[in-house]
């Protein structure tokens, strides 16, 4: 589960940059004062008077409006740090307090079942006979 989410949120934030830094045109068409269609990345539609009228009336009446939204061209990474200044005994108190002391325990218990290896006297350091 962890890891799907952790996917989905690359993927949304790989569709952010690739959205930021597109570019689109937006046109818009008026006729008079009446917005009559505005369309993203294509060019919009005219108005039936605008169709039926000859050129050079065209100007006076009807009018086209291109806007470009620019994306970013430079793409600035950074790496955050952060400044945290906490003082190391309050970091200590809270790793302990909070800390399970279960782990600890369970590291003790694995050492019932060890035997030690069985304890031999030496000789040579008994007599403290050396060969030189």
């Amino acid at each position: 589960m962890k890891s799907l989410i952790s996917k989905i949120g690359s993927i949304v934030i790989a569709l952010l940059v690739l959205v930021s830094t597109m570019s689109f045109t937006i046109d818009a068409h008026y006729c008079g004062n009446i917005l009559v269609d505005k369309a993203i990345l294509s060019k919009a539609q005219t108005c039936e008077m605008h169709q039926h009228m000859p050129s050079e009336k065209e100007s006076s009446c009807c009018d086209n409006e291109v806007e470009t939204i620019e994306g970013q061209d430079i793409l600035q990474f950074s790496k955050a740090e952060f400044d945290l200044d906490i003082p190391l005994e309050f970091t200590v108190f809270s790793l302990i307090y909070f800390c399970d002391l279960d782990v600890f325990e369970k590291q003790i218990d694995e050492f019932q079942f060890y035997n030690p290896p069985q304890y031999s006297l030496d000789l040579q350091l008994l007599n403290q006979v050396f060969l030189i």
